[in-house]
Formats: structure tokens, C-alpha cells, sequence
């Protein structure tokens, strides 16, 4: 029978001392394989309870005569079988369970019937021999066909490989029956060492006792040769041999210790960034219930966001009146970035989210993963009403392990508060400006009734003296005091428009044929100061629901403004476009001048940035009367980096009844 590489028996009471740790060792580590959720853990716990069942073998088994060639031959299978369980855990990450399963049952099978062949099945030389050469190849082939790169250190390892399996099966072919199973043990417990370091490094006092511990047992196989072939007394010391096996379990033991700390720490790092998250969005939330502006405080957003988060870049955009995402904070990205963010969301918010909502794949409640490789997570700010303000964009994660959902979800909860404040804000804005405005319409309308009476009598007897008096200075006198009344009189006709309420009345429009006629009544100035007007309108817009003097005045007013402003600019155009969206006639003006001074004041009555004679400052007023009457909305807007836009937006006109005449 072939010389094993361990011949010695240890009697039971030298074995006792290791059987006793081993079995501790493997209790633990069963204990934590059904509380751990690596899968590389479950292998040390099946990799160490063979190692248990090799023992118990040595020490048991032997004493039976009848069974010795098989407890021999499922002895070596059994320790054979630890150190390749152990070299797959160390050489595959996680996530490679197929590929670990997958060498696992090349080498495996053919380690096994190497085994039963060597010890069981004495007389025949080939299937000892073709298994070992299977052991080797087979791996071999694996490793050249999973690395994808097949640089000159794959090929060398794959080359010495093969040499071993085929050098060693011709040895057992020959009939030397003992070198084969020291090179196996050797090889598979002498590369866990490296493997282990390779996949750990760092210094720690587990790792460093798990690469010494295992490098000393892939040792003793030659060591243990050499030595039975010279003086086999010196064998006697089996207890001195188990030491490694001790060393390398008590390593992984303190291994999964420091690995549990490591993740402690992780916990407790990320419950204090939550924390600090969350005091951080407390903070703002409480500005923002307090009545502090939102836009000023949407400014601190982003380097809040990655400030207390786990996110080193954040950006929060709006979303503006012409439905476009406009940049209102960011820390962290670089211009590039921002131009793709700005990209990806798209021009249409509303149809972005939508596109997102069944592209992109999702992280949390409604945030979507926008790039994966950057980690860029797009988190839609939706108002209780359901329309979008804007989004907060949040990428490249701290930590490591990619973003935390955790988070996120805060983030979300935050998002979600802060849209619902800043349309609250928005609406509220609209609320104070329509009663500012209702309070100076009612007070106007008063006045300018109180004041029509006597300016009508003013004008009458201005008429009456007028047909009287003949000497010309006093005429020409005459005639300077009516054209200053009839100026008031326009400007109280425009202060009544202005405070007067909805009329019942039916009125339609066609906005392209009206606004046609007002650029052609301003045509001579536009060509005289060089204003160019360019015109985007679709033809087949319904009517609107504004009476055609009241919306030539609305266009006419508007033009006006966009004319002043543009006249010191170096280039004057004016672009008016008219659509359609939800229900509704959307005209939008859009001047190159320098803006508004302020757009709180614009509507008021009498405001005007223009010099003393140049205009009354009731042109916007005027138009906010008329456009609220009809049940519309006008509202102002600075362009960046410089102009103005205004947008009217007017119901479309109802369909008149058709009357049936009957004969």
C-alpha cells in the first residue's frame, strides 16, 4: 500500500486537545454561517468542518482494519477538499458564486477519485494518473477561459498548471506513488496564503495570522516527507503539526471580528451622516415654514445636500415659467456636468419625468438612476397637486458601496416638502399681487369716477369757450387746457379698464389677424428705430376669449414696453410667439432690452422706469385689467443674461350657440 504523507496514528488522547478546538472552531463558525449573509464565510464553516471530519478520521478510523484503505483514501479526500474550498473562497469575490461553483466541481471530482484511486483502487495506474492530470487541466483551462485578459502572467500561471498535472501524471503512471498528493495539499493550501493577503490587505492582527498560519501549513506536506523518508522518529511530535491549523481558524475568527467592527463603524459613521442629514433638512424646513423666501433658501440646498449626505455632488433646478429647468444651486459638479445634467432632463419637464418614469431605472420612491457609472440620481420635487417644480440632482456616492437607499429616501421626504413649499410660496406671491392689484383697481376706479363728473365739465365748457373766443392767443391758450383735459380723460379711461369687473358679454378674437393689425399700425416706428419683430404663430389656434379692441390694447401695450426697452440696446429684436397648452392661448413676448427693475412693482399704476413725459406707467396695469377680466393670467420674467419675457395666457373663446330660426 502507498506510504501516506501523514503515517502516524495519534493515539485518542493526543488527538483530543485538537479534535476539541477543531470542533469549537467549527461550532463558531456554523454559528455565524447562519447569521452572516457572506457567502464566503458559509465556505470557511464547510471548508473547516471537513477539516474536523479529516481528524476524527486519523484518530478513529484507523483503528479498523477492515475499513483502513477507505478511511485512508476518504481522509486525504476530506483535507484535500478544505484547502480547495478554502483557495475558492479566497480567489472569487462574492458575487462569482457560478464561477466558484464551477471550479469547485473541476477540481473536486477528479480530487476525489484521485484519492479513492490512490488508496482504494491500488492496481490501476490510469485512473490515478488521468485524475490527477484532470485535477490540473481542468483548472488550467477555467482560468485561461474566466480571466477575459489573457496577459503573459495568465499564460504562465496556466503553463505551470498544466506541466504539474501532466508531470505528475506521468510520475503516477511510472509507479511513483509518492509525490502526488504532497504536491496537491501543498499547492492548495500554499496559494491560500497569498490569496488571503491579496484579498484582505491591510495589517491587521487576523489577517496577518490566517497568511502566516497558512503559508506553515502548506509547509509541513514536503516538510512531513523529507522527514519520513530520512528519520521518522522525528514524526512523534504530531502536536507540534497542528499549530497552523490552530493559528489560521483563530485568524478567521478574529477576521470576521475585525470585518463585524468595520461594519459597526460603517453603521454608526452612517447613522451620524443621517443624523447630520436630517438636522441639516430640519434646519431648512423650519426657514422655509417660518416664511423665509424658498429661492434664497434654495441657494443653500445643494451644499446642504453635500455637506450632511453621503453624496459629494448635488444640484437643484426649477422649473421656470416657459417650462424649462433652470439651475438655482449646485456644489460639487463641474460646468461639464451640469450642461449634461441640464440635457438629460430636457427642455419639457413634465415629458422628461414621464421619459424617465418608464426609461431609467429606479432608486426609492420616485427617484430615477440617470447615469450608473456616476452614481447620478435625479430626484423629481412634485407638488401636492402633482405638477413638477423642478428636480434636486445628487451624484457620486462616498462611500464605496454605492448610494444608500436610506438616504435617499430622506432626500425624497425633503424633495417632496420643499415643492410643496415653493408652490405655496409661488401661489401666494399670485395671491398678494391679485389683491395689491384688486385694492388699487377699486381704489383707482373711485377716483376716477369721482373725478370724471368735473373733468367732463372742464371739457364742455372748454368747447363752449372755444366757439366764442376769437383772438387767437387766447384761443391757442384755449386749445393747450382742452388737449391736457382730454389727456386726463384717456388716462381715467385706462384707470377704469383697469378696476372694472368681468362682463358678461361673449366675446372671440383671432389672435394672429389681431396682432397682424398691430404691428402693422406700429410698423413705420419699428422700421425707423431698426427693431426687428420675428413671429411664431400657429394659424389654426382656436379664438380667444378677449373682445378684439381689448386684445389689440393687451398686444399694443405689451409691444409698446418691448419697443422702449429695446431702443438703447445694440441689438433690437422683439419675438412674440402664440400656442396652445392645456386648454388655453399661451402668448409669449420676448425683448433683448435690459429687463425689469422690479417685477413686484411693474403692474402698479403710475410705475414707470421711463423719463418724465415718455410714458404713464399704466401701459401693464392696463393690460393685468383686461387679462384678469377675461379670466386669464399675465405674468413677468427676466431672461438671463439679459431681456425680458411676457406671458399672457387667455382662455379660448366658448363656441356660440346655434339659433334655430323656425318658419
Amino acid at each position: 500500500m502507498t506510504t501516506p504523507i501523514i503515517p502516524l496514528t495519534p493515539t485518542p488522547a493526543e488527538a483530543v486537545p485538537i479534535i476539541t478546538v477543531l470542533a469549537v472552531f467549527v461550532a463558531m463558525f456554523l454559528s455565524v454561517r447562519h447569521r452572516a449573509s457572506s457567502e464566503r464565510v458559509r465556505l470557511w464553516a464547510y471548508a473547516w468542518s471537513l477539516v474536523f471530519l479529516h481528524f476524527t478520521l486519523r484518530t478513529l478510523g484507523y483503528r479498523a482494519e477492515s475499513l483502513l484503505r477507505f478511511t485512508l483514501a476518504a481522509d486525504y479526500a476530506t483535507l484535500q477538499l478544505a484547502g480547495l474550498i478554502f483557495l475558492t473562497s479566497f480567489l472569487f469575490r462574492s458575487n462569482d458564486a457560478k464561477k466558484r461553483r464551477t471550479l469547485l466541481l473541476l477540481a473536486g471530482v477528479p480530487m476525489v477519485v484521485h484519492c479513492f484511486a490512490m488508496y482504494s483502487l491500488e492496481r490501476d495506474l490510469w485512473l490515478r494518473a488521468v485524475s490527477f492530470a484532470v485535477l490540473f487541466l481542468g483548472p488550467a483551462a477555467f482560468w485561461w477561459k474566466a480571466s477575459g485578459k489573457q496577459t503573459l502572467l495568465v499564460g504562465a500561471g496556466v503553463g505551470a498548471l498544466g506541466a504539474i498535472g501532466l508531470l505528475g501524471a506521468w510520475q503516477l503512471f511510472r509507479g511513483d506513488q509518492n509525490l502526488s498528493m504532497g504536491i496537491i495539499l501543498t499547492l492548495a493550501y500554499g496559494l491560500c496564503g497569498p490569496l488571503f493577503w491579496r484579498l484582505y490587505r491591510r495589517r491587521s492582527a487576523g489577517v496577518l495570522i490566517v497568511t502566516a498560519g497558512f503559508a506553515t501549513w502548506a509547509a509541513q506536506f514536503p516538510m512531513v516527507a523529507v522527514m519520513a523518508l530520512r528519520d521518522p522518529r522525528h514524526l512523534a511530535l504530531l502536536t507540534l503539526w497542528n499549530v497552523p491549523r490552530v493559528l489560521v481558524a483563530l485568524g478567521m475568527v478574529l477576521t470576521v471580528m475585525e470585518d463585524n467592527l468595520g461594519l459597526i463603524r460603517q453603521a454608526k459613521a452612517r447613522a451620524q451622516a443621517e443624523n447630520r442629514l436630517l438636522d441639516r433638512l430640519s434646519q431648512l424646513k423650519s426657514r422655509l415654514l417660518a416664511g423665509n423666501d424658498a429661492l434664497t433658501l434654495c441657494g443653500e440646498v445643494a451644499f446642504a445636500v453635500t455637506e450632511a449626505s453621503d453624496f459629494s455632488r448635488a444640484a437643484l433646478l426649477l422649473v421656470g415659467d416657459d417650462a424649462k429647468l433652470r439651475l438655482v444651486s449646485a456644489s460639487g459638479f463641474t460646468p461639464e456636468c451640469l450642461r449634461e445634467l441640464r440635457q438629460r432632463a430636457g427642455e419639457d419637464t413634465a415629458g422628461a419625468f414621464r421619459h424617465l418614469s418608464t426609461q431609467a431605472p429606479m432608486i426609492g420612491n420616485v427617484s430615477f438612476v440617470l447615469c450608473e457609472r456616476e452614481s447620478l440620481i435625479l430626484i423629481p420635487l412634485v407638488s401636492g397637486r402633482g405638477s413638477a417644480v423642478g428636480c434636486l440632482g445628487v451624484a457620486r456616492p462616498k462611500s464605496p458601496d454605492g448610494p444608500d437607499p436610506a438616504q435617499v429616501l430622506r432626500l425624497e421626504v425633503f424633495a417632496s416638502d420643499l415643492a410643496v413649499t415653493i408652490e405655496n410660496m409661488r401661489l401666494r406671491q399670485q395671491l398678494v399681487r391679485s389683491e395689491k392689484l384688486a385694492a388699487i383697481g377699486q381704489l383707482v376706479a373711485g377716483v376716477a369716477h369721482e373725478l370724471n363728473n368735473p373733468l367732463t365739465g372742464i371739457l364742455g365748457y372748454a368747447d363752449l369757450l372755444a366757439a366764442e373766443i376769437r383772438e387767437p392767443r387766447w384761443a391757442q391758450r384755449l386749445e393747450k387746457l382742452s388737449g391736457e383735459a382730454q389727456r386726463m380723460k384717456r388716462i381715467l379711461d385706462g384707470l377704469l379698464r383697469f378696476g372694472r369687473q368681468n362682463g358678461s358679454a361673449p366675446r372671440a378674437a383671432r389672435l394672429h389677424d389681431t396682432l397682424r393689425d398691430v404691428l402693422l399700425f406700429r410698423d413705420y416706428q419699428l422700421h425707423a428705430h431698426g427693431i426687428q419683430v420675428n413671429v411664431h404663430m400657429d394659424h389654426s389656434l382656436p379664438n380667444v376669449g378677449l373682445g378684439e379692441d381689448e386684445l389689440k390694447q393687451v398686444l399694443l401695450n405689451i409691444l409698446n414696453n418691448a419697443m422702449d426697452a429695446v431702443q438703447e440696446s445694440t441689438r433690437r429684436t422683439i419675438r412674440v410667439r402664440g400656442f396652445e397648452k392645456d386648454g388655453r392661448i399661451v402668448i409669449q413676448c420676448d425683448d433683448s432690452g435690459p429687463g425689469f427693475a422690479d417685477l413686484n412693482r411693474a403692474f402698479d399704476p403710475f410705475y414707470t422706469t421711463k423719463p418724465v413725459g415718455k410714458g404713464t406707467g399704466l401701459g401693464l396695469s392696463v393690460c393685468y385689467g383686461i387679462v384678469r377680466e377675461a379670466d386669464g393670467e399675465i405674468a413677468l420674467e427676466n431672461l438671463q443674461p439679459k431681456g425680458a419675457r411676457v406671458t399672457v395666457e387667455l382662455p379660448v373663446a366658448a363656441a356660440q350657440p346655434v339659433v334655430v330660426v323656425q318658419a
